[in-house]
C-alpha cells in the first residue's frame, strides 16, 4: 500500500497518482486500481471496537474534491464529538464491485419472487454476464453512471432491440437495490423515462414485431414421418413437444411419476407453469401414449427425455434437432403457434383451444365462476390435431390409443 504525503492536491494530481491507496489528509484516501482508470475516495476510521472500517465516498470522476472534503469533515467531526459516526456510518461497507452484487442481488430475487423454474435464475445470470460483466463487472457499484449504460445498451439496442431492452429492465432493478442500500447515491443510471430515453430509440421503433419462426401445417406434417424414422430422444422429445402443444421448458423435464397411465394424463406441476398457478396442469396423452410406451421401453432414469437416465434434455435440444437434423429454421414455440393456426382454421372451440396451450381466458370474474380445466373438451380437441398430422393409413396413430 503506497500512501502520498498529507498535504493539498488538486483534482488534476490526484488523477496522476498511480495504482495503489493513497492519504490525502487524516481519514480520507483514494484507492487507484486498474492502471489508473478507477478512482474511488473512501473515508478510513476504527468503530467502537476498534476495527479498521472504510467508507465509500465515491468515484473521483464523479464527485468533486472539495464535496468529498466537506463530506469528509462532517465525519471526522462526528468522530471526535460522539467517538462514532453517527447515522453517516451507518451506510459504512468495503467497496462492491458491480458482478459480485449483481449475483448478490440475482439471488435475491430468487428468494423475493420465489422463482420456482431454474431457468428464470439463469436467464438474469446469463444477460447481466453476457452483456454488462465486459464493461462494467470489474468496476465499484458507485463508480457506473449512464455513460457506462449506455456502453453496455448501445451495441445491441438496434439489432437486439427485445434483449436490450431486458438487459436495461434487469439493470435498473439492480441498481434500485443498490441504491435502497446506499451503496449508489443519484438517480437509477439505467432507469429510461428522463434518462436513457434520452438517447436511445423506443424499443417500438427499432424493430417491427417479430413472431416466433413457425411451420405451416403443410409443412409440420411433411417432417413427422421424419421424426418418426429417427431413435434420437431428441427427436422424441419434439414429437411429443408437437403432439401435445406444450413448451420446451414444461416437456424437456417431464418425470415417469407425473404420468398418470390409467388416466392418458400428464401432470405437469406448478413449478413449470408460466401461468403461475399452483396446482398441476392436466395434459391428455391418448395420442401419445404408444410413443411414451416406446421411450419407456429405453428409459434409464426418472426424465422422460435423459441421454444419461440422471439428468435431463437440454431445453435447446428440440430447436437444435429441427435446425440441424431437419433443416428446419423454426422454434418450438413457433410449433404451437402452428396448433392454434390449425385450430382456427378448423374451427376449433376457441376456449378449449387455449386451454390446450396452457392459456388464461376470460376475465377475472368469468374466472372466478368457470374453473374447468376442459380436460375432456381437450382430450378430443388433441386426439384430432394427431389424426390431422398422421392422416394417411401408414402413419396413423392406432385406434387402441383412443379413449
Amino acid at each position: 500500500m503506497s500512501h502520498a504525503k498529507i498535504g493539498r492536491f488538486s483534482k488534476k494530481q490526484i488523477f496522476e497518482l498511480p495504482d495503489g491507496t493513497h492519504r490525502l489528509e487524516p481519514h480520507l484516501y483514494v484507492r487507484v486500481r486498474g492502471n489508473g482508470r478507477y478512482r474511488n475516495y473512501f473515508f478510513r476510521y476504527l468503530d467502537p471496537k476498534g476495527r479498521v472500517c472504510d467508507l465509500a465516498l465515491g468515484s473521483a470522476s464523479k464527485k468533486p474534491l472539495s464535496e468529498v472534503k466537506q463530506f469528509a469533515f462532517l465525519l471526522k467531526t462526528s468522530l471526535q464529538f460522539s467517538g462514532k459516526a453517527s447515522a453517516l456510518m451507518e451506510a459504512k461497507q468495503h467497496p462492491v464491485l458491480f458482478k459480485d452484487y449483481a449475483r448478490r442481488v440475482i439471488e435475491i430475487l430468487a428468494s423475493v419472487r420465489l422463482w420456482k423454474n431454474p431457468a428464470q435464475k439463469q436467464s438474469w445470470s446469463s444477460s447481466i454476464s453476457t452483456y454488462a460483466f465486459p464493461v462494467i463487472g470489474e468496476k465499484f457499484i458507485d463508480e457506473i453512471d449512464r455513460k457506462d449504460i449506455l456502453k453496455i445498451l448501445r451495441p445491441i439496442w438496434i439489432n437486439k432491440t427485445m434483449t436490450a431492452s431486458r438487459v436495461r429492465g434487469r439493470l435498473e432493478k439492480i441498481f434500485a437495490y443498490a441504491i435502497n442500500e446506499n451503496l449508489f447515491i443519484g438517480n437509477n443510471p439505467a432507469s429510461w423515462k428522463g434518462n436513457l430515453d434520452l438517447f436511445l430509440p423506443p424499443v417500438n421503433k427499432c424493430n417491427s414485431t417479430q413472431h416466433f419462426k413457425s411451420l405451416s401445417f403443410t409443412e409440420l406434417k411433411a417432417i413427422i414421418p421424419k421424426l418418426q424414422q429417427e431413435s434420437s430422444i431428441g427427436a422424441k422429445a419434439l414429437l411429443f413437444g408437437v403432439l401435445t402443444a406444450t413448451r420446451t421448458v414444461e416437456f424437456t423435464q417431464a418425470h415417469w411419476r407425473e404420468i398418470s397411465w390409467k388416466e392418458k394424463v400428464w401432470l405437469c406441476p406448478p413449478s413449470r407453469r408460466k401461468d403461475g398457478k399452483e396446482f398441476p396442469f392436466r395434459v391428455p396423452l391418448s395420442q401419445v401414449i404408444s410413443l411414451l410406451k416406446e421411450i419407456r421401453k429405453e428409459s434409464k432414469g426418472e426424465f422422460i427425455f435423459s441421454v444419461d437416465g440422471k439428468t435431463p434434455i437440454r431445453r435447446e435440444t428440440p430447436r437444435k434437432f429441427l435446425r440441424t437434423a431437419l433443416n428446419q429454421a423454426c422454434t418450438m414455440h413457433g410449433m404451437r403457434s402452428t396448433f392454434r393456426d390449425w385450430c382456427a382454421e378448423n374451427d376449433i372451440d376457441n376456449e378449449a383451444a387455449e386451454k390446450s396451450l396452457m392459456h388464461t381466458t376470460g376475465t377475472q370474474t368469468t374466472l372466478a365462476y368457470q374453473r374447468s380445466d376442459l380436460l375432456d373438451r381437450r382430450r378430443v380437441v388433441m386426439q384430432l390435431w394427431a389424426d390431422a398430422l398422421f392422416d394417411d393409413e401408414k402413419n396413423k396413430i392406432h385406434k387402441a390409443d383412443l379413449l
